[in-house]
């Protein structure tokens, strides 16, 4: 919930800290307010607000590119090795060298998961990478390692 908070936030705080202050004003307006230097004060204090939001915004958004772009790259150097265990026969075990990239990639969508769950991936591209990842828990060699690694714990709670 919190992380559906934060984007409802983000996406609505422009409008919503502006009508704050026009309420703020109204109010003192209507109770008769005549201090000027709080009146002011209140007004700096909300635009230093909407200042801040706008600047947390982009930083935020910096570092999701910045995310975003290492875990893809990490991606492409799997996906090729992926692909051919999904093409491989689903009857002989796979091997060492196969074995070693499920764990990278375990690790790449425990790492991706955790920065979704941080808050610091969109919401629509955790959910494409989370199809990318069932899709591949569709074979079944993949799918009993998946299993097996998930009994231990790892990967900071990712749901697959």
């Amino acid at each position: 919930m919190g992380i559906k908070l934060k984007y409802l936030f983000f996406d609505h705080y422009w409008w919503v800290l502006p009508a704050v202050l026009i309420s703020v004003i109204c109010g003192m307006i209507l109770a008769g307010f005549k201090e000027f230097g709080l009146f002011l004060s209140i007004i700096g204090t909300l635009l230093s607000l909407i200042y801040f939001l706008h600047r947390q915004r982009l930083e935020e958004i910096r570092l999701f590119r910045e995310i975003f772009a290492e875990c893809n790259a990490r991606y492409d150097k799997l996906n090729e090795k992926l692909n051919v265990m999904m093409e491989g026969p689903t009857d002989e075990p796979l091997d060492r060298e196969q074995l070693k990239t499920l764990m990278d990639y375990f690790n790449l969508s425990g790492e991706e998961y955790l920065y979704y769950r941080q808050g610091f991936l969109f919401p629509e591209v955790w959910r494409a990478w989370h199809k990318g990842m069932l899709y591949f828990l569709e074979n079944p060699r993949i799918a009993t390692v998946w299993r097996e690694e998930k009994k231990g714990d790892s990967y900071y709670g990712l749901p697959l």
